[in-house]
């Protein structure tokens, strides 16, 4: 992460340290057809929330971009879930080759269903594993390396890691819970040009 440095009595410039990757979070315009969901943000770097707020039990809403993304980059977001099954919780965020082919989580190919904080689960283009407890005070990372890996973060809590390498890759997300804030959605959500390593953006 860059500081100031002072050179002399008026100077400064700005150092990056080494390893780092210092590339601004791009630009996410989210489309949304199906209705019922609240987006904040949208069009900006950062949506700020994006939450299913009316409509009924069912995963049949989803919002995605157009824009598609090549490795390396990172989706990260917030979550919010009891700590156990709450039954407002059900929402899924991920990387996707096709997010036009439904509204469902099922097309998705590795999606993020943080429902309960103790356990974490993802999707693996409908087929679900599940993974250690994750603490909601922590932000998530979905990365698509370079190397051709999907890997799920949670802060500095490595949850997933598997081989996925396709050319193009969209933010794709489902949503089935229509309670609103804070269980039925995502907050922070934004996407980088580079790898979460764990500790910074390589």
């Amino acid at each position: 992460m860059p500081f100031l440095a002072a050179f002399g009595s008026n100077a400064s410039r700005s150092v990056t340290f080494p390893g780092t990757r210092e590339v601004p979070y791009e630009t996410i315009t989210l489309t949304a057809p199906n209705g019922n969901l609240s987006i904040s943000g949208n069009g900006t770097d950062q949506i700020t929330s994006i939450f299913k707020t009316s409509g009924s039990n069912s995963w049949d809403n989803q919002a995605y971009t157009t824009q598609g993304y090549s490795a390396p980059c990172t989706i990260e977001f917030n979550a919010n879930a009891g700590s156990s099954d709450n039954s407002q919780s059900y929402k899924m965020i991920g990387w996707n080759i096709d997010p036009t082919t439904n509204a469902s989580y099922s097309s998705i190919d590795h999606a993020s269903y943080p429902y309960q904080q103790n356990q974490y689960v993802v999707y693996d283009n409908g087929s679900d594993t599940n993974y250690a407890a994750w603490s909601a005070s922590q932000k998530f990372y979905l990365v698509y390396t370079s190397t051709g890996r999907i890997q799920h973060w949670n802060g500095s809590t490595k949850l997933y890691d598997v081989a996925y390498s396709p050319s193009t890759v969209y933010l794709d997300s489902s949503y089935y819970s229509p309670n609103g804030s804070p269980y039925s959605g995502f907050t922070n959500v934004r996407i980088k040009l580079a790898e979460w390593d764990g500790s910074q953006y390589v």
